[in-house]
Order: structure tokens, then C-alpha cells, then sequence
């Protein structure tokens, strides 16, 4: 543990640096080497921290895992696009019906 005093800022601060320098394991290995270095109010700070994050990624997740259920982005979009085209055909039709 360190003389220096992390406020809930810095703690934020701190675990978004850690996470653009690692991934997985070594952000896990990373966040214990780190927290070894607070008091106890600020372990239980980065705690806080972390489970708001986790809570956060797995709707971030739940909301992807639910678009993709829906048929992905490049369905939907080429579902528009045949869309349109049934639209422009049948106008389409019924201008050459009307001009007969």
C-alpha cells in the first residue's frame, strides 16, 4: 500500500488505462497488482468500479446479442433495399396500368 490517496476519479482513471493497455488475464493480473497498492476504502471503490463496468458490457452484450438475433445489420439493410425496390416496381405497375 502507497502514501498517495486515489479518489473515485482517479480509481476510473486508472481502470480505463489498465484496460487499453491489456485484455483478459493480464487486465485481471493488472487490476490485482494495482489494488494491492490501495487502502482498504479504495479497494472497495475499485470493486464498485469493476461490477458498474461488468454491469454495464453485459447490456452492452444482452443488446447485441439481441440485434443479432434480429438477422444482423447486412439483412436488414439489403431487407430495405429489396423493400424499396418492391415499392418502385409497383408504382411502377400502376403508372403503366393507368397510361393503358
Amino acid at each position: 500500500m502507497t502514501d498517495r490517496v486515489w479518489s473515485r476519479r482517479d480509481l476510473e482513471d486508472r481502470v480505463n488505462v489498465l484496460r487499453e493497455r491489456h485484455d483478459g488475464d493480464a487486465f485481471a493480473a493488472a487490476i490485482a497488482e494495482f489494488s494491492e497498492e490501495l487502502g482498504p476504502e479504495e479497494q472497495k471503490d475499485l470493486r464498485d468500479i469493476l461490477l458498474e463496468r461488468s454491469r454495464e458490457h453485459a447490456a452492452r452484450n444482452a443488446a447485441l446479442d439481441e440485434r443479432l438475433d434480429q438477422g444482423g445489420w447486412l439483412r436488414r439493410t439489403f431487407g430495405k433495399i429489396e423493400d424499396a425496390e418492391r415499392r418502385q416496381r409497383e408504382r411502377f405497375e400502376r403508372q403503366t396500368r393507368r397510361r393503358r
